[in-house]
């Protein structure tokens, strides 16, 4: 789930470009690696990785060999002879010397794009110029036919992020945070509201955000409300600002949330404060208002996956989705028009992780809009 680190041998690209420069201080390293016999007359470049998701949060790095002009491998040159100069601002830790060969880890800024390289020995010897292509779109449309059997959670600012356990450690495949109250959306003491942001493996097919509101301690009183945005062009980010957390959907609409209460503030959705009422049945769903332009599908629940069969018998709402869990509801935000859909017809009702919505491009959900809805998806 990460974008392609394509490299390129780039004959054509200008080394006055790459004005951004990464090297260590002499002192970082022990005096006894410096030797000045050694000449270094090659360098090249491999990546740890072939995909890399400009995220602000994904990281890759890449290996450098160093050899003489014999061709041998070399391993006694000092780490702080190495530069690294690249075209844009990244954020690079000093270069280590490990098992014979030189690393720099790399974390490409949020949205990053094509991103020129360039190693050099005490700016005599350089190798040949490098381009990391990372972007936020999917790297693919369909899931891999495995199964994540726990997500591996870390602190990052305001949010929680995490990844699957098969999953590599530099990646993301979701983030999410919390308002806990006490605010005009959260009033009561023990009681939360989670917003989950998923992009699994970074394919198309299951970009999500799963809303749950928490009224209690009682799981089986949670309540779950899921929602998929259309046309689904690129993964959730996240930038954390000064007052704000800005989260951009797969359709590239923003979700804009106090960064303290993380209340809604602006954006795609109104929100209304979470629903407490002591009878569990009767309590409704996540109040959020979609005024966005694209196709938001939503699917609600009960303690237990939105995506599943569900035992309640009231259908969703044809206004927001507010309330009624049967069915689906499907929202065209550019004309107004409203769908009700079963739950079946999306997903199976087999309760796996990751439960995979069954269509996995654009091209074959709007056939399906088509046919059942009326409409289709509107173009961005």
């Amino acid at each position: 789930m990460r974008f392609f680190l394509f490299l390129m041998l780039v004959s054509c690209s200008s080394p006055s470009s790459l004005k951004y420069k990464f090297s260590a201080s002499k002192e970082n390293h022990p005096a006894n690696l410096t030797d000045e016999s050694v000449k270094v007359a090659r360098i090249e470049l491999n990546s740890k990785d072939l995909r890399v998701f400009a995220s602000g949060l994904d990281s890759t790095h890449l290996i450098v060999k160093l050899f003489d002009k014999d061709g041998n491998l070399l391993t006694s040159v000092d780490p702080s002879d190495l530069t690294l100069s690249c075209s844009q601002d990244i954020e690079a830790k000093p270069f280590s010397l490990k098992q014979g060969v030189y690393k720099v880890d790399l974390l490409p800024r949020l949205k990053s794009s094509s991103i020129s390289m360039q190693v050099d020995w005490k700016n005599k010897v350089k190798s040949k110029i490098v381009v990391i292509e990372a972007g936020i779109s999917p790297v693919k449309d369909k899931l891999e036919p495995i199964n994540h059997e726990f997500i591996e959670a870390m602190a990052h600012g305001e949010a929680m992020i995490g990844r699957g356990n098969r999953f590599p450690a530099s990646g993301t495949e979701e983030f999410s945070f919390v308002n806990v109250g006490s605010n005009k959306i959260i009033k009561k003491n023990n009681s939360s509201r989670t917003f989950n942001f998923e992009y699994p493996e970074h394919a198309r097919q299951n970009i999500a955000m799963q809303v749950d509101d928490a009224p209690n301690d009682t799981v089986s009183h949670t309540l779950h409300s899921y929602f998929m945005f259309f046309p689904r062009n690129q993964l959730p980010v996240l930038e954390q600002m000064e007052n704000t957390l800005v989260v951009t959907v797969a359709n590239g609409e923003r979700i804009i949330f106090n960064k303290d209460s993380k209340e809604i503030i602006g954006g795609i959705f109104q929100e209304g404060p979470m629903d407490v009422n002591p009878e569990r049945s009767k309590a409704g769903y996540a109040d959020l208002r979609y005024q966005g332009r694209g196709v938001i599908l939503r699917a609600n629940s009960r303690g237990q996956s939105p995506q599943l069969g569900q035992f309640e018998k009231e259908k969703i709402d044809l206004d927001n989705g507010n309330t009624g869990s049967k069915e689906v509801l499907i929202i065209n935000g550019t004309t107004g028009e409203r769908c009700r859909r079963p739950k079946i017809d999306f997903w199976d009702e087999l309760d796996v992780s990751p439960i995979e919505f069954k269509f996995a491009t654009d091209e074959e959900f709007e056939v399906y809009l088509q046919n059942n809805c009326g409409f289709g998806l509107p173009k961005f």
